[in-house]
């Protein structure tokens, strides 16, 4: 079975006043050779995967078993290539 590497970040944006606008906390995934997924806290039923192109089997089972939606990168911005 695959295992990725899971990283905890947090992004958040500062106005000019030095208050938080927006705060961003999700999960990267990865897989190596480039696969990265990501989900954020707040919609944690999906995952994206980060690049186009075929996406292996192994990446798939893994994230299908633990996510309702998978989207993926396209050359159109991201689309919906499974849902439970």
């Amino acid at each position: 079975m695959i295992e990725p590497v899971i990283i905890h970040l947090r992004d958040r944006i500062i106005d000019a006043d030095g208050q938080i606008e927006q705060d961003y906390r999700y999960l990267v995934y990865d897989f190596g050779d480039g696969m990265i997924a990501r989900t954020y806290f707040d919609t944690s039923e999906r995952v994206s995967v980060m690049r186009s192109g075929p996406v292996p089997d192994a990446m798939l089972a893994y994230l299908r078993a633990r996510f309702d939606v998978i989207d993926q990168l396209g050359p159109s911005g991201y689309q919906t290539i499974w849902t439970a």
